[in-house]
């Protein structure tokens, strides 16, 4: 029983959690992205299109808490749960305690950090390409109302 406990206080300080939101907060987060044609086919695999029942069963959804000004910023990545070398990720803030949507990022992956200033910033990870050996990230940080597009960081394998 206390293993519980302790497994429980790690979740909650470690800024990970495992869902964001209510139910109903959910479904408007996947409503939003099943109305992305890319972000749908891909979810949905072969068929290319679903219902919007099997489409949300195709997603997780994971927080991310970062303190900002002396309270906490959440960031949702609701991402499919198929997983590929590149893959589609919505990315949603909290404000006025409801999520709302950002943008949705194509690559390889997206991680939610605090840069040196302690301001909340989110990198999106480049598409890997064969062909191509560059690779970047784009680098966005919140401004009090919304991630906004910073810098394209080049990267090498």
């Amino acid at each position: 029983m206390k293993n519980i406990f302790v497994l429980i206080a790690l979740l909650s300080f470690s800024g990970l959690a495992c869902a964001c939101g209510t139910d109903a907060q959910r479904e408007k987060m996947a409503a939003k992205l099943y109305a992305d044609a890319e972000m749908q086919k891909f979810v949905c695999g072969a068929s290319d299109s679903c219902s919007m029942e099997d489409f949300k069963a195709g997603l997780q959804f994971q927080k991310y808490e970062r303190p900002f000004h002396g309270a906490v910023l959440s960031v949702c990545l609701v991402e499919p749960t198929l997983t590929a070398t590149n893959s589609f990720t919505g990315v949603f803030a909290k404000k006025n305690g409801r999520y709302a949507f950002q943008f949705i990022s194509y690559g390889t992956g997206v991680k939610v950090q605090v840069n040196k200033a302690g301001i909340p910033m989110v990198l999106e990870y480049s598409v890997v390409d064969p062909n191509n050996p560059d690779y970047s990230l784009n680098q966005y940080l919140w401004n009090g109302k919304a991630f906004i597009f910073s810098r394209t960081v080049p990267l090498h394998h």
